[in-house]
């Protein structure tokens, strides 16, 4: 069965929806795929993998592959995937890898907020520290562990509130 691959840009991040199955058959699509987005310029990256019903050891690769190509210079986030995609990702340990959202809105990078007009000094800084953490380029592997840190952090002051 061939992988079909949309491509489509939103907001500069380069949206690749994949439908079929990822496997030794077609993992080289998708390397071809993104390997001539890279080669193009594009750095920031989303694969929906709503339409794949099945991911073998080789597509695993192929997104590891995408993610080290990228690694401090872009972004590359998972959507979409199905519970038994799911299941293979978590079995592989690769759910600790990748920023994974239910859906490309979810995974969609935020748009930087400034700080509100009329805050206080330290309201100010600590919003401008607050969006340079969030805003900060991390290596594609550690950017989930910084996103559940930051979580955490988030949930202990909401309590203090």
């Amino acid at each position: 069965m061939a992988l079909e691959i949309r491509e489509e840009t939103i907001a500069e991040v380069r949206v690749l929806g994949l439908t079929g199955r990822l496997d030794t058959d077609t993992a080289a699509d998708l390397e071809l795929a993104a390997q001539d987005l890279i080669d193009a310029g594009a750095r920031d990256f989303i694969v929906d993998l709503g339409g794949v019903g099945y991911v073998s050891s080789a597509g695993l690769r192929v997104l590891l592959m995408i993610g080290k190509s990228i690694d401090g210079k872009g972004s590359l986030r998972l959507c979409g995937l199905n519970a038994t995609v799911r299941q293979v990702f978590d079995v592989a340990g690769f759910t600790q890898l990748f920023v994974i959202g239910a859906d490309r809105n979810a995974v969609l990078p935020k748009a930087k907020a400034k700080p509100a007009a009329g805050e206080s000094g330290k309201d100010t800084a600590l919003a401008l520290a607050a969006a340079k953490l969030l805003a900060a380029e991390k290596s594609v592997f550690a950017e989930a562990k910084v996103e559940a840190a930051l979580a955490a952090a988030a949930s202990r002051l909401l309590a203090l509130a």
